[in-house]
């Protein structure tokens, strides 16, 4: 009955850590370097826009555009575009999310993961 409850308590850690390890890589997303407001708003890329203001909050927006001399941050709530105007003194950096590093990598870790937990089991 101890040897039994060992096991499984080995076994038990394995599985937290392999779990909590896809916890932190399910979260990472990669962003290009920063740019500044004029250049995310004119880039023909589609793709998320991390904006950090001034005060260090972080805003995702789906895109910027310009109009009527102001600039705006771009995103779908509840399937309706939702317009935020960005104050351009108040933007610290702007950067756009990379898809295709992302897309490989997380691929690679993610059935790395799944035949790591078949062999420990």
């Amino acid at each position: 009955m101890i040897i039994l409850q060992e096991s499984f308590n080995i076994n038990f850690r394995k599985i937290w850590r392999l779990l909590f390890l896809l916890m932190l890589f399910q979260s990472c997303k990669v962003y290009n370097k920063p740019t500044n407001l004029e250049q995310a708003s004119q880039a023909e890329e589609k793709g998320f826009v991390k904006v950090t203001v001034v005060n260090g909050d972080e805003y995702i927006y789906e895109n910027i555009e310009f109009g009527e001399d102001t600039y705006y941050g771009v995103k779908t709530v509840n399937g309706e575009k939702v317009k935020t105007i960005l104050q351009k003194e108040e933007v610290m950096k702007v950067e756009r999310r990379n898809k295709s590093s992302f897309g490989l990598i997380g691929i690679t870790i993610g059935v790395a993961s799944i035949i790591l937990g078949v062999l420990m089991l």
